[in-house]
């Protein structure tokens, strides 16, 4: 019996297709070769048995970092590696090797009673050894993390800060020489810069006096320096001025006025208190301002009595000062 055998059975019997070889691995990463020309001194040559026996051993010890060149001079390039051999006395061998920009290696060997063919060799392998050396990659350096400032140099910087200050107080002054004792309320704003604050100040007080019923409303300048001691307590000194107006109720004349009640008058001042840090931002201050009535208010009382608003002035204030810093910077490490 014959059987036929159709194209798909005969490709059937035909031989099996090759079988596809894995991709060869990739090859390792060539450690990096540099070219390295040799100069001797005279001297380190004699000493060492001459210089074609020192290039025949240091090209020996090179098989696996380089290749010596056949001259001292060439073209400059990355890979190039300048190896310098000189005698600074009998007994002592100076080597130097650089590559590239990189700084210069040295190495000294003692050669003194050794025989010039040991010595070469000795030198030879601390050429070889110096520009290994060279060729190694350098490892990059990491960024040094940038110090945290401490808690005394924020408190340092914070204090020089450019600041919005306002506070708010009740409010006593004692006038002396009119018998007078006016309470109220006083309100200020201002910036400070470096520890100096200048402030626009208002103040509304009333009492009694020699004139009787008194009301005093003022507006004025301010300016003073903190000095700290220690991180939550500060004294504070300064000078103000304002310009004031008074009503005086119980007068029929004033500064020789008839029926005149109002008038104007002045004052002007020290500073002297201490604050205590409340919380954060936030002081709570024992102010004292001493000075006089610039300007005294004469007057008429309603039984034909004379006098005048004038004299000393002693303000008193308990002040709730807010101090907003209008830049927030910490100090950085200069190193």
């Amino acid at each position: 019996m014959t059987f036929a055998l159709g194209p798909s059975a005969a490709r059937a019997e035909g031989p099996a297709p090759a079988t596809t070889t894995p991709a060869a691995a990739p090859a390792a990463t060539a450690p990096r070769r540099v070219e390295v020309r040799l100069s001797l001194a005279r001297a380190a040559a004699e000493a060492l048995g001459g210089e074609a026996r020192v290039r025949r051993l240091l090209e020996i010890e090179l098989d696996d970092t380089g290749t010596l060149a056949p001259g001292p001079s060439g073209p400059l390039g990355d890979d190039v590696a300048h190896v310098w051999i000189d005698l600074p006395s009998p007994s002592e061998v100076l080597i130097e090797a650089r590559l590239a920009e990189r700084a210069a290696g040295r190495r000294f060997i003692l050669i003194g009673g050794l025989n010039p063919d040991v010595a070469a060799r000795l030198v030879a392998i601390a050429a070889n050894e110096l520009v290994r050396a060279q060729a190694r990659p350098i490892r990059p350096r990491k960024a040094p993390a940038p110090r945290t400032p401490t808690p005394k140099e924020l408190e340092l910087a914070a204090r020089r800060a450019p600041a919005i200050v306002w506070s708010a107080a009740p409010s006593f002054a004692f006038l002396p020489g009119s018998s007078g004792t006016l309470w109220g309320a006083g309100a200020s704003l201002g910036f400070r810069g470096a520890g100096v604050s200048e402030r626009a100040t208002a103040r509304w007080l009333t009492g009694p006096t020699s004139a009787g019923s008194t009301r005093w409303f003022e507006v004025g300048l301010a300016v003073d320096y903190r000095v700290y001691l220690a991180s939550s307590v500060r004294l504070m000194l300064g000078a103000d001025a304002a310009l004031g107006f008074l009503h005086l109720s119980d007068v029929r004349a004033t500064d020789g006025i008839p029926s005149a009640r109002d008038a104007w008058s002045g004052r002007a001042g020290g500073l002297l208190g201490v604050d205590v840090r409340a919380f954060g931002p936030a002081w709570l201050g024992l102010h004292l301002s001493p000075g006089a009535i610039l300007r005294p208010t004469r007057f008429e009382t309603a039984d034909g009595l004379s006098g005048a608003v004038r004299g000393l002035w002693l303000g008193l204030d308990l002040a709730l000062q807010l101090e907003h810093p209008l830049v927030r910077s910490a100090p950085t490490n200069p190193r």
